[in-house]
């Protein structure tokens, strides 16, 4: 078993480590760790990785693991950390909200939003946050109704990231 107790960078975040993942990749020298957002929260777990390597995290409190962190580096293999992908509502917001409705539209989302304490995620006019079954598109349409004129709510599945500042806890 190796032991794993901090995180060297994240290969989306530092061009050397994409670049030394590239090489690595190429040789067949990489694997990974899959892992639940959930479980990222997790500062101590064991897991095995795709090539079968057995892998104790045993990280500092307050580390959160993100998606393409390196945990390890050596001549011989490279280990990276991967998020499942997981079901998503996507709002977006279409850019004919007239000036009356200019505060309104963004509050009644956030408000809705934040009742049900999801995590988001924001990209340009889109507000991404995790769902737990297909049906609760439907129930934000309802919630949304008149506003559906100016919005856009559709499913993906991807991985995802919240915000910093807005992953709180989930009911």
């Amino acid at each position: 078993m190796i032991t794993i107790n901090s995180i060297i960078g994240n290969m989306y975040h530092d061009e050397n480590l994409r670049k030394q993942y590239q090489d690595m990749s190429s040789q067949s020298l990489c694997e990974s760790i899959r892992i639940n957002r959930i479980e990222a929260q997790r500062v101590r777990m064991r897991k095995t990785s795709s090539k079968g390597t057995d892998i104790a995290l045993i990280m500092t409190p307050g580390t959160k693991l993100r998606h393409g962190d390196v945990l390890l580096v050596a001549n011989d293999k490279m280990v990276i950390m991967e998020l499942e992908p997981e079901n998503l509502a996507v709002i977006q917001v279409k850019d004919n909200i007239p000036e009356h409705d200019a505060v309104q539209v963004p509050v009644t989302i956030g408000h809705a939003i934040g009742n049900l304490h999801r995590p988001i995620k924001l990209e340009g006019r889109k507000i991404y946050f995790p769902i737990q079954t297909d049906s609760e598109i439907e129930m934000f349409k309802k919630i949304f109704g008149r506003l559906l004129d100016h919005l856009e709510i559709t499913q993906a599945k991807m991985v995802f990231e919240p915000e910093e500042e807005t992953d709180v806890h989930e009911h």
